[in-house]
Order: structure tokens, then sequence, then C-alpha cells
């Protein structure tokens, strides 16, 4: 089954990378909740799709995403304020749980609920147009959207209690400071810098990088002697389904050549890892 587009979100898959792209451009990319549930469909999606080996996630306009859709919400205690446990299952976990490499293209405001998604993601480039605020005290909410769980641990307790205390927008230079964002790049260079950006990390080794990337992100809840049986598990692991990279990266060191990764020969092996 392939990826498709639907109202409002745009999903491209070329030469192995997924592109997501939000295109509500007069709602600054606010997503309905039928929105929210296709980005984490897609993640699934992406999660088990061979043919995908990173995944990035992107705006069109003036804003990455301004969170959620307030214009039909009702946000009073009666209403339910309080966003339902299946977004933070339907949208957020398969996004955290996403294996593979993903990118944030960070091309305008992400606040609030666009601010949760952008922290999801691996590690954000910003256009000099970001902008990113948490937004959530300015309408009296507490913390939502993962925000809570994922700034401090992005940068420092802090730095995101003030972030959440009092909600004002910190520009992209700001945002490169604290390390919320890796690059930040001028308007008119950003997607020429995120493609090339992004090429680099196609260029690895598929499996490889799966492995990594589980190991640095549950190794930030294991003790060291934890995290050395994972390390051996994964290179293990990691010789089993994509032995042949291996050899192709060891023989393009030799030969001072790039190497020429294919990915796994036996891809249906890593759902049992």
């Amino acid at each position: 089954m392939g990826f498709e587009s639907i109202d409002g979100v745009d999903v491209t898959l070329r030469d192995h990378l997924l592109t997501i792209t939000l295109d509500r451009p007069e709602r600054r990319n606010a997503m309905t909740p039928n929105h929210m549930n296709y980005l984490g469909q897609l993640c699934t999606q992406a999660e088990h799709d061979d043919d995908v080996r990173v995944v990035m996630i992107t705006g069109v306009g003036d804003a990455f995403c301004a969170g959620a859709d307030l214009g039909e919400a009702d946000l009073s205690a009666d209403g339910g304020q309080i966003p339902p446990v299946s977004m933070g299952r339907n949208l957020f976990l398969p996004m955290l749980e996403l294996s593979k490499p993903f990118i944030g293209a960070i091309n305008g405001v992400a606040a609030g609920g666009g601010l949760g998604v952008a922290l999801c993601t691996d590690l954000r480039i910003a256009s000099e147009d970001a902008r990113f605020a948490t937004s959530f005290s300015r309408i009296a909410l507490t913390a939502n959207d993962a925000v809570g769980y994922l700034l401090p641990r992005i940068v420092g307790t802090a730095k995101a209690l003030e972030l959440i205390y009092v909600g004002r927008p910190i520009d992209a230079t700001e945002a490169e400071r604290i390390g919320l964002v890796s690059y930040v790049h001028p308007r008119d260079e950003f997607a020429d810098a995120v493609g090339a950006f992004v090429e680099q990390i196609l260029s690895g080794p598929p499996m490889g990088l799966r492995f990594s990337k589980r190991l640095v992100l549950e190794g930030l809840d294991r003790t060291y002697r934890e995290h050395v049986l994972a390390q051996e598990y994964a290179s293990l692991a990691n010789r089993v389904v994509a032995n042949d990279d291996i050899n192709e990266g060891v023989a393009a060191f030799k030969e001072k050549r790039a190497p020429r990764f294919e990915g796994s020969k036996l891809q249906s092996r890593w759902d049992n890892y």
C-alpha cells in the first residue's frame, strides 16, 4: 500500500525519503483531530515500509504548525480541555516510536501542539523565520502534546519551565543557542540546506542507523550496564540483518570511496527486535 495525501497533509516518497508536508497555510497549518490521527498513521506505515529510510516533516507558508485547530474547539472544563488519551496514543506515540531517522524542517512558527510535533523529531533544522512557543499558559492550559515530557529532555529543566511559564515565542537564533534546533539557515537557502543534510543521512546504512537511534533513545532510561548489553545485542542483530552493508562499508573504507548501502535483505526480522 502506497502513501497517500489527504486534504491538508501532502505526502511524497522519493528516493527512500518520506516527506510529510502540513498544507493548511490559511490556518497556519493547525491540525484537526483527523490530521493528527493521520500523521500517526503515516509514521506507523513508514515504520513498516522497507522503502522508507528517512522521514521528514515540514510545513507550507509562514508556519510549521500552529498546533490544534481551535476554530471550533470547546476548551471549557465542561467541553473537555484536557486532551484525550487517544491523541497522545494516536499521534505522539507513533512519532516517538519511529525507529528511522526523523527530521523536522521547521520553516516557520511551531506553537503549542505544533511545537510538540517538532520535538518528536530526532533533530530540527530551522529557517531564520522560525519561531517557537509553548503557548498553553496563554489560554490557561497545562503543558500538553508531549511538550512537558520532551522539552526538558532537549533544553534542560529550567529553560523548559521558563518557556512553559512565560509562553513567549523565541526566535530561531535563541532556539539554536539553547539546543532546541541544530541549525538555522536563511530563508532562501533553507530548502537546499535541508536537502543536503538529509542526503547525508540517506547515504548512511539504514539498519545501522535504526539500531543506533534505538540505542541512544532507549539508553536514556538505562544504566550503563544495561546499555552495554543492549549495545551487544544491537551489534549482533545488525550483523544478522545487514551484514552485506557492513562488508560494503569496510570495503569502501579500504578503497577510499563512498559506500553504497542497500539496507537489510532480511528486513522482516526487524519486527522481532
